[in-house]
């Protein structure tokens, strides 16, 4: 078997890693694509650049250039039990600068850099800085955390204490005191400066998704009432909760089902119904029934008299038709225009 090494690396420019490696072409090696230019900060190569794979093909966290990557040398696609052939791989990003943005020290490698070098490096072609605050942990707690403020947090019922420096966003069912489980996916959050922790805020991150157990989000409000459950906010049985400005569900080639064991609540100003650009008000239940017993009222009283002569209606009836007319249409709901 050859010799496992190890290395420390900074992370160059190359215009190879975000690029389809055709190998078709010449001086190409389709094994090497998400591939990283290093130096190392060691001696095994002298200062001389090398490229170096992921090591993971799954999960791809390519890192910066000018930051130090931990390395390793192996074997490679063209090894065999009789002859053994190495390549480099990268394992993960240093965190030197203790932050999930961008832990770049660029020059590490290079004793020959100047300062103004150093202070001009760019850590890429697009890449732009920004200020991002991490997650606070909590006790138990695996946290993804993305470097521009997107996060996925596994976490639990976390009991209260003063070991924390952000309080727990949620809180746990008063009957039950056990670590119950909780996943939350969160995009665009509050950040906040030297790198201070924050917290999931279901109200103002742009987007998220909560999956819970036993957990009440006890800050979590709707824009409207709900009227056939608990409120949003006092509610511990498992829930799913998307929020965003804008929520789109997409069937592509079938319907799309909402089952529901009590009810569904369509809780929104105005409900559109059909897929027409014209659309029309539907009418109130109330309303109908309303004048359908003034009509029956009128039609009792008769139209004509014994004789069969004409009759004129109540003119309080016919009133009172005329005036619940105008509560007929629900503008609340709009459907599509009846063409008959």
């Amino acid at each position: 078997m050859s010799e496992i090494l190890f290395d420390i690396a900074e992370v160059l420019e190359y215009d190879d890693t975000y690029r389809y490696i055709d190998p078709e072409q010449s001086n190409t090696n389709v094994n090497d694509l998400f591939a990283i230019r290093v130096r190392s900060c060691a001696s095994y190569f002298n200062d001389k650049p090398f490229i170096v794979r992921p090591a993971n093909a799954n999960i791809k966290q390519i890192p910066l250039v000018g930051e130090i990557v931990l390395i390793y040398k192996t074997f490679n696609q063209a090894s065999t039990p009789v002859k053994k052939r190495d390549a480099w791989y990268y394992l993960t990003t240093l965190n030197i600068q203790s932050t999930i943005h961008a832990n770049v020290l660029p020059g590490l490698s290079n004793s020959e850099i100047t300062q103004t070098e150093i202070d001009t490096a760019k850590p890429g072609k697009t890449f732009e800085f920004k200020t991002v605050s991490p997650l606070q942990p909590y006790e138990g707690d695996l946290l993804v955390e993305g470097r521009y403020g997107n996060s996925m947090r596994f976490s639990n019922t976390v009991k209260t204490g003063g070991i924390y420096s952000k309080r727990v966003p949620w809180s746990g069912d008063s009957t039950s005191n056990q670590p119950d489980p909780i996943i939350i996916l969160a995009n665009g959050r509050k950040n906040l400066p030297n790198k201070q922790f924050v917290v999931e805020d279901i109200q103002q991150d742009a987007a998220s998704l909560y999956l819970t157990s036993t957990q009440k989000l006890t800050a979590f409000k709707l824009n409207n009432t709900i009227r056939q459950s608990a409120s949003e906010s006092g509610y511990s049985n498992s829930q799913l909760i998307g929020t965003a400005d804008r929520i789109v569900l997409k069937s592509k080639s079938d319907v799309v089902v909402l089952d529901s064991k009590k009810a569904i609540e369509l809780n929104a100003p105005i409900l559109s119904i059909g897929v027409k650009k014209s659309k029309e008000p539907a009418l109130h239940s109330t309303a109908v029934e309303t004048i359908f017993n003034v009509m029956l009222q009128v039609f009792n009283g008769g139209l004509t008299d014994s004789n069969g002569a004409p009759v004129i209606a109540d003119p309080t009836l016919i009133a009172n038709i005329s005036s619940q007319l105008g509560e007929l249409k629900n503008r609340s709901i709009l459907q599509d225009t009846f063409k008959g």
